[in-house]
C-alpha cells in the first residue's frame, strides 16, 4: 500500500503547493462559516451594524473573504447572528458604500475586492487562545487542560550535563531526540503496540504530525473520510491540502463503523481520518470490536488510516489502556501529544508510523523547521516515564469537573441533551431544535463564550449542538452554564413572540 505517493518527497510538496493554489476557489459562503470568520465581532463600543461592517471589512481586506465570495442573504445572516436583518443591511451598506461589496438582484451579494489571503484561518476554536482574557466574560470554548505540577519539577531537574552535551552540537534533530523517541516508543510497547524509535517522529505538536502524515497521501481532490463532528484542526489541515471531505456518522461510540465501510467501497478515498480515543468533541471511544472492524476495513480496500489519539490520556470511564488502533497494521498511522497529557506548552506531539513513512518525514520535516524544541524534547522524554501518575490526576480532575458540569446542565437546561463523555474536557449537547449559531451569538453579547455545532462539521450541519468545555475552574463552569440558560430562555421568547 505505500507505494500510494508517500515514498516520493517531490509529489508531497507538489501536493501543498497545488493546495495552496486551491485557497483561492471562489465559493458560496454559509452563514455558520462566516460567523466563524467574524468571531468576536462584538465589542459594545459602537452600534450593532457598526462592529458588524467594521469586522466584515477587515474579513475582505485581509483576503479571508476573497474577491467573488458570496455571501448569505440579509436574513440568513441575521438569524444566525442574533440581529434585525436591518443591522445586516445597514452594514452590508456601508461595504457598498466601499466599493467592497456588490449585489445583483436575485442573485445576492459579492465581495469585489481582492486582497492576499490571511496566513492563518484558525477560526472558532483559535480565538480562545489568541483573544485577551476579558475579567467580565467566561470562556467555555477551550478545552485545553492547565498543566501538571510535575512538568515544572522537571524543568527544574534538566540533567546538566545531557543539555551541555547537546549545545556542544548543532541542535538540529528533524526526527526528533532519541531518549524522546526511546520513550515514545516503550509508551506505546506498554499499551501493547509493540514500537521501536524507527516508528516515531517527533512534530511540533499534534496538528503538525496530522499535518505532515496527510500531506504523504493527500494531493488536491482527493477524498478523506472524516468523522461528523470532528475536530475543527483537522478539517482545516485536510482542506489546505486540497482534499474533498466526505462525512461518516460518529456518535456515543464512537464512528459508525458500517457507513464506513459503505463509503470506502463506493469511493475509494486516499486516506480515512479518525479519532478512535476520547474523540473531539464527542468524547467517544472505541470499543475493541470497532477497533478490529476499522482495521479490517483497512487492509481489505488497502486505505491507510490517520487516527488522532491525543486524548487517549484523558479517559475517564472504562478501560483507561485501550490497544491503540495501529494494533491492526502497518497501514494505521497514530498521532500522539503531551499537550493533553501533562502541558500544551511544551509544543511536543509525534507521528507513529511504518519505519519507511517516518524515514521520508523527517526529511520533509527538516526543510520546514529543522526539528522541534531539544529542551522541551528533554522534559517530555523525562515526563512519559510518569505517564500512570499522570493518568490519575488526569482522572481525578476531569471526573470531578465533568461531575460538576453535568449537574449544572441538568439543572438549569434540563431540555438539553448532553453526551456523557468517556474522556476529555467537554460536553456534547444536542439542543432541542436548531439554534446553536444564534445561541452563541447571544451568548457572546451576554459576556460566556462556547462553541456552535458547525464548527466542527465538515457541511457546516450540526446547529442543533453546542460543544461546552468544563476543564477549568468550575465555579466559572456553573456561572457559565446559568448565563447560558438565561440567553436560551430569552431566545426561546423571542421566537414565540
Amino acid at each position: 500500500m505505500f507505494d500510494r505517493g508517500w515514498n516520493c518527497f517531490h509529489d508531497v510538496l507538489m501536493n501543498i503547493d497545488r493546495a495552496s493554489a486551491n485557497a483561492f476557489q471562489l465559493v458560496a459562503v454559509g452563514a455558520n462559516r462566516l460567523l466563524r470568520l467574524l468571531g468576536e465581532w462584538q465589542q459594545g463600543e459602537t452600534s450593532l451594524h457598526e462592529e458588524l461592517a467594521a469586522q466584515l471589512r477587515i474579513l475582505v481586506r485581509t483576503g479571508a473573504l476573497p474577491s467573488g465570495s458570496r455571501l448569505p442573504s440579509e436574513r440568513s445572516l441575521g438569524t444566525a447572528l442574533g440581529v434585525s436583518r436591518n443591522t445586516v443591511t445597514k452594514a452590508l451598506d456601508e461595504l457598498r458604500a466601499d466599493g467592497l461589496l456588490s449585489s445583483r438582484q436575485g442573485d445576492g451579494t459579492y465581495v469585489t475586492v481582492s486582497r492576499r489571503p490571511n496566513a492563518s484561518r484558525g477560526g472558532d476554536r483559535l480565538r480562545s487562545f489568541l483573544s485577551e482574557k476579558m475579567p467580565d466574560r467566561i470562556d467555555l470554548r477551550s478545552a485545553a487542560l492547565p498543566g501538571l505540577p510535575m512538568v515544572a519539577d522537571e524543568f527544574n531537574s534538566v540533567d546538566s550535563s545531557r543539555t551541555r552535551e547537546l549545545v556542544a552540537g548543532h541542535g538540529y534533530i528533524p526526527a526528533g531526540l532519541i531518549e524522546l523517541r526511546h520513550a515514545i516508543a516503550g509508551y506505546y510497547t506498554d499499551l501493547g503496540l509493540p514500537t521501536t524509535p524507527e516508528h516515531i517522529l517527533v512534530t511540533s505538536g499534534a496538528q503538525q504530525a496530522l499535518r505532515l502524515a496527510a500531506a504523504v497521501f493527500v494531493g488536491p481532490g482527493s477524498t478523506v473520510l472524516v468523522e461528523e463532528p470532528t475536530f475543527r484542526g483537522a478539517i482545516e489541515s485536510l482542506r489546505s491540502l486540497g482534499a474533498t471531505l466526505v462525512s461518516v456518522a460518529s456518535g456515543a461510540d464512537g464512528v459508525d463503523v458500517d457507513d464506513l465501510a459503505r463509503k470506502v467501497a463506493a469511493l475509494s478515498p486516499a486516506l480515512i481520518v479518525l479519532q478512535s480515543t476520547v474523540h473531539n468533541p464527542t468524547g467517544s471511544v472505541l470499543d475493541s470490536f470497532r477497533r478490529s472492524r476499522v482495521a479490517s476495513i483497512s487492509v481489505r480496500h488497502n486505505v491507510p488510516v490517520l487516527d488522532d489519539a491525543t486524548l487517549a490520556d484523558t479517559i475517564i470511564d472504562g478501560e483507561r489502556r485501550p490497544i491503540p488502533l495501529a494494533a491492526g497494521g502497518d497501514q494505521i498511522m497514530t498521532v500522539g501529544s503531551v499537550s493533553k497529557s501533562f502541558w500544551g506548552g511544551l509544543r511536543v506531539g509525534w507521528l507513529r508510523a511504518h519505519p519507511d513513512i517516518v524515514a521520508e518525514l523527517a526529511a520533509i520535516k527538516g526543510g520546514e523547521d529543522l526539528g522541534t524544541s531539544v529542551l522541551a524534547q528533554i522534559v517530555a522524554a523525562k515526563l512519559l516515564g510518569q505517564i500512570e501518575r499522570a493518568r490519575d490526576e488526569r482522572l481525578t480532575m476531569l471526573g470531578e469537573r465533568r461531575r460538576l458540569a453535568l449537574e449544572a446542565v441538568a439543572e438549569h437546561l434540563p431540555t438539553w441533551v448532553p453526551q456523557v463523555p468517556l474522556g476529555g474536557g467537554s460536553l456534547w449537547l444536542r439542543l432541542p431544535q436548531p439554534g446553536a449559531t444564534a445561541l452563541v451569538q447571544r451568548a457572546e453579547r451576554a459576556g460566556v463564550r462556547l462553541l456552535p455545532g458547525p464548527t466542527f462539521s465538515v457541511d457546516d450541519r450540526l446547529d442543533d449542538f453546542v460543544r461546552l468545555s468544563y476543564a477549568n475552574d468550575p465555579a466559572l463552569t456553573r456561572l457559565g452554564i446559568e448565563s447560558i440558560a438565561r440567553t436560551w430562555n430569552e431566545l426561546g421568547a423571542t421566537d414565540s413572540a
